[in-house]
């Protein structure tokens, strides 16, 4: 696979870090999910290498972007990713974003229409129903931060039921979450404050009201549904219930279901449907020997 050119932008005063694979015009840009960076990336990369050209940005606080003080939240992010294709001359691209990166695709579909030819939602991009979304407060509150060692805490996935297949991609995503520490243990590279301010009452509200900007998405909408859950084969993200919500305010979305992937193996795994839907949906030709 190409290699990626790996720069830094300044955006609405924060550098982001960006990987930019070469490929194709129009290019695709990749939003990943809350505590991921833009390693997570790696799987579609693979997919559209020479291809079509694929940006991946660290969103705010996260991987080797700046981690400020100060206002996180859907709207922050909407403003340096559009500041960001601005400096580097996109004027239209195709967005594709996993859970909460989903969510801030449908807010720049909605809001630059002009700019976004296509949208491929990732198990995501709807309000969290509030079971989920107490689920997820309980995990993000006790999350540890510290870890003795990488190992010790790339073996908590390694056998885990909703991260098969464990493979090279994932296992890249999930080294590229810590960082060493001179006394050999190893810490989250998104801190605790970031995350607490992806989640206060404010940002949470914007998360509920998304159904709001449905209507204004006006370009092809693929949605990725993954079959299991975040943290069990049997409560999915993505209900049948949020779906038809979804399909109610976009009904010029497709629906693809992958059963056997999880919230973050829906990205990270091989599977053949999901990349022929995605090559169809983007135009690009499947006629390249794997």
């Amino acid at each position: 696979m190409t290699a990626p050119l790996i720069y830094r932008v300044m955006a609405h005063r924060v550098r982001l870090l960006v990987r930019d694979w070469p490929g194709d015009q129009p290019p695709v840009l990749f939003l990943h999910h809350i505590t991921a960076n833009s390693i997570e990336a790696l799987r579609l990369a693979r997919l559209l290498d020479g291809r079509r050209r694929l940006i991946a940005p660290d969103l705010r606080g996260r991987g080797g972007s700046d981690m400020p003080f100060g206002e996180y939240g859907l709207n922050a992010h909407y403003l340096e990713l559009t500041d960001a294709l601005d400096r580097l001359n996109i004027s239209q691209c195709a967005v594709v974003g996993h859970s909460f990166g989903a969510m801030l695709g449908v807010l720049l579909a909605a809001k630059q229409p002009e700019r976004v030819g296509r949208l491929i939602l990732i198990d995501g991009g709807a309000p969290p129903n509030p079971t989920e979304l107490q689920a997820l407060n309980t995990y993000y509150d006790t999350m540890p931060y510290r870890y003795p060692s990488l190992e010790a805490y790339v073996d908590r996935y390694r056998d885990h039921p909703l991260y098969q297949p464990y493979t090279e991609e994932l296992e890249a995503l999930l080294r590229s979450n810590l960082r060493r520490q001179p006394d050999g243990s190893y810490i989250r590279q998104m801190a605790r404050y970031v995350l607490d301010a992806e989640r206060t009452a404010a940002a949470v509200a914007q998360w509920m009201r998304l159904p709001e900007l449905y209507p204004q998405v006006r370009c092809p909408v693929l949605i990725l549904r993954a079959g299991m859950g975040i943290f069990s084969p049997t409560d999915p993200v993505l209900t049948d219930d949020t779906l038809a919500l979804m399909q109610a305010g976009m009904p010029q979305a497709e629906v693809l279901t992958v059963p056997e992937a999880g919230h973050t193996t829906i990205v990270t795994m091989p599977h053949a449907e999901r990349d022929a839907a995605i090559l169809r949906f983007l135009g690009v030709s499947d006629d390249r020997p794997d």
